[in-house]
């Protein structure tokens, strides 16, 4: 099945410090959020147990659609996480990996829809066209994920090939198919037979449903893992020499939306 061109728009790449990884955008209700794995913005604090901001500030690549198609440039947004923390706006999951950054709300004057971004988000790059956002009234929550369903992650996977090689534009986002493999009912998590790599994390799979002659598309959850394959060997002769080697197996983890309408519910509840 083919994914409509304007699904390509939703994925973001995040730029926080010294590394990237991905992130998404949608839309509940009236308010526009990005969503992208706990680890791709926080990292373990060894002396406190706490989780910290890898930076008090971060970028997002948007690429924009319009008429044409996707534009050429995209449009950079700076997020002040310090600021957002402190208004309620940034919510990471108590322990679950997934954070929802809320970034606006949409205003319709007109029949024109404008997006009033908050105080604490500046425009650093201007490109034209608008954002694509996901409306979270089409998602499908843990419970009603369809195993065997074709799935689609996109995401910025930057960790694949090198920057020298040429063969990849690091700025736009890559689109790997799959399936829905299984469902851990124990974790809450999707197994999902389609590889990721790193950068991926955060991004988002898109599950196609088929309903009579009608294709839906259903964000079902958030890219936070790898599935590895452990390979261990032991000398016969000498036990104490050992080796063990860690593969991409090719099946990946993705956190239901359930976790990201926790977090949208907390926000609310703070705005």
């Amino acid at each position: 099945m083919k994914l409509p061109s304007d699904n390509l728009n939703y994925p973001v790449r995040i730029l926080v410090g010294d590394s990237s990884g991905s992130g998404f955008l949608i839309k509940h209700e009236q308010d526009v959020y990005v969503v992208t794995a706990k680890h791709v913005i926080y990292r373990p604090n060894p002396t406190t147990n706490n989780l910290d901001l890898i930076a008090e500030e971060a970028r997002i690549v948007c690429h924009l659609l319009t008429d044409s198609g996707i534009a050429g440039t995209p449009r950079i947004y700076s997020l002040d996480f310090s600021a957002m923390s402190l208004s309620g706006d940034l919510k990471a999951h108590a322990s679950k990996d997934v954070v929802v950054v809320r970034i606006g709300s949409i205003q319709v004057v007109d029949n024109i829809s404008r997006l009033n971004l908050l105080s604490s988000i500046t425009v650093v790059q201007e490109s034209v066209g608008g954002l694509v956002h996901y409306d979270m009234a089409a998602s499908r929550r843990f419970a009603d994920v369809e195993v065997t369903n074709d799935v689609f992650v996109l995401g910025y996977p930057i960790s694949i090939s090198k920057t020298e090689m040429q063969q990849i534009n690091y700025d736009e986002p890559l689109v790997r198919k799959g399936i829905v493999a299984g469902k851990n009912v124990n974790n809450q998590s999707i197994i999902l037979d389609c590889p990721v790599y790193g950068g991926n994390s955060g991004g988002l799979v898109l599950e196609m449903n088929q309903v009579g002659l009608e294709t839906r598309i259903h964000l079902i959850g958030v890219v936070v893992q790898f599935v590895p394959f452990f390979e261990e060997w032991k000398n016969t002769r000498f036990p104490e020499l050992q080796n063990t080697s860690v593969q991409n197996s090719g099946y990946s983890v993705a956190l239901p939306v359930d976790n990201i309408y926790d977090l949208i519910n907390r926000i609310e509840e703070e705005n």
